[in-house]
């Protein structure tokens, strides 16, 4: 029959390292270089995407102050010249209307030659 368990003995504790003892000490020490390494590759990376937050914001501040000097140079076409102006966007204007309607009379027409072919025996 089984002993009671009071009666087991307990094993006696040596000085010498088990083999589990010896993996987790192992692991231990492998997880602490690797939380090393991690800490290092966030530090490069902070400094990489640092750099280029800095590269990226000059390069808006410059197209930004080009694009307003540009505007202004227009805005101060447009006062010196407003009849120039008045003309030019007419034109555009009328280029603009030509070709729309030139784009509604051909999709007229190819609707009509659909109707015509397929509807004009039945009537």
């Amino acid at each position: 029959m089984a002993e009671p368990v009071r009666n087991l003995k307990t094993p006696v504790k040596s000085d010498t390292p088990s083999f589990d003892q010896d993996l987790n000490e192992n692991f231990n020490d492998e997880i602490a270089t690797l939380r090393s390494e991690i800490a290092v590759l966030r530090e490069q990376l902070a400094e990489k995407a640092g750099a280029a937050y800095d590269k990226v914001t000059e390069r808006a501040s410059n197209a930004a102050s080009y694009v307003q000097n540009e505007a202004s140079s227009v805005a101060g076409t447009i006062r010196e010249h407003p009849a120039a102006t008045t003309t030019v966007l007419a034109l555009v204007g009328a280029i603009g209307f030509a070709i729309g309607y030139a784009v509604a009379t051909a999709s007229a027409e190819s609707k009509q030659v659909w109707y015509r072919r397929y509807l004009g025996d039945r009537f």
